[in-house]
């Protein structure tokens, strides 16, 4: 019995890693549970960034190369030169909100990491949002290995059902929030396109609009912090940055472009709370980006969130500085 327990998980541990290899730069994870090459042990003068976040920060549409994370450790380290090699690990996520950084940030403790990246704000707009998608994982929970075959058979079985992954995606979620999956406005077909204006204006729905004159950022702290609707949000920025700064280490909060009124409204309360809490901590660096991308311009932002190749590079090149001057 305990041989054939034995016999069995072993089988399956062979499959899962056969279907990592060929499906993680579509499915998304390594095994580790994390976008693109996995990192091994620090090497001396290594720096370590990691970036957390939602969908956007994962690299919705774009293979691994091309997401923003990736672009932004080519540009830090084409610019240090010789200065020490700078890791970027991608640990973002779609769909997770602030509310899971805590987790992920404990979860990857072992990854030595120096900065930590919190890009944040369009996935708890309108909602509490609690998902954890590494956790809903035993296996990944006692391991830190993250199974990608229940993934590869969930859609198999949405193509037998419906006919194509998209429309069993749909058709399980009615009403839900907006499903994200990897290289949808990379593929130059109508059903991609189709897909994203349907997504364009399922986030729409979702998130609101933004006029054509949204108000600057300007911090406005208060007593009370963001307020009622954004408690459930500020609390778990506040549990992010105070868990790094516990330990020592740079934390960035990072504006996402924005993408409706109540997105600025939402960052600008969050980046008085922060102000508030946090400002006068040299190891605390709060970066609006809000104003960088124009999210109808759709070179850069295919379905009118999720940022194209070029787009992303536009995000970093933004960043490099900020992050240059912690890594000195």
């Amino acid at each position: 019995m305990a041989l054939s327990a034995v016999f069995a998980g072993t089988l399956v541990l062979a499959v899962d890693v056969y279907f990592h290899r060929k499906y993680e730069n579509v499915a998304g994870l390594n095994i580790w549970g994390y976008r693109g090459r996995t990192v091994g042990e620090k090497q001396p003068g290594e720096q370590r960034v990691v970036v957390l976040g939602g969908s956007t920060a994962f690299g919705y549409g774009v293979t691994p190369d091309e997401s923003m994370t990736a672009s932004l450790e080519r540009q830090l380290n084409n610019r240090r030169g010789d200065g020490g090699e700078v890791s970027v690990v991608n640990l973002a996520y779609n769909n997770e909100g602030a509310y899971s950084f805590i987790f992920t940030l404990q979860d990857y403790e072992y990854l030595d990491y120096d900065i930590v990246l919190l890009y944040t704000g369009y996935n708890d707009l309108g909602r509490e949002n609690t998902q954890v998608y590494r956790h809903e994982s035993p296996v990944f929970r006692l391991t830190g290995y993250s199974l990608i075959f229940p993934l590869i058979f969930r859609e198999k079985a949405l193509t037998l059902r419906y006919g194509d992954v998209e429309a069993g995606y749909r058709a399980g979620s009615p009403g839900e929030q907006t499903t994200f999956k990897p290289n949808l406005a990379a593929q130059a077909t109508s059903s991609a396109l189709d897909a994203a204006t349907q997504i364009s204006s399922a986030l729409e729905r979702q998130l609101g609009r933004l006029t054509d004159e949204p108000a600057p950022l300007i911090p406005t702290p208060s007593a009370e912090g963001c307020g009622e609707w954004w408690r459930h949000y500020c609390q778990g920025l506040d549990d992010a940055v105070s868990y790094v700064l516990a330990s020592e280490r740079h934390v960035f909060v990072v504006t996402q472009p924005y993408i409706s009124d109540e997105h600025v409204e939402q960052q600008r309360l969050v980046a008085g709370m922060l102000a508030e809490r946090f400002g006068d901590e040299p190891l605390f660096h709060f970066v609006g980006l809000g104003s960088v991308i124009d999210l109808e311009d759709r070179t850069l932002a295919p379905d009118g969130m999720h940022l194209s190749a070029l787009g992303n590079e536009q995000i970093a090149q933004e960043l490099v500085p900020h992050l240059l001057s912690a890594l000195q």
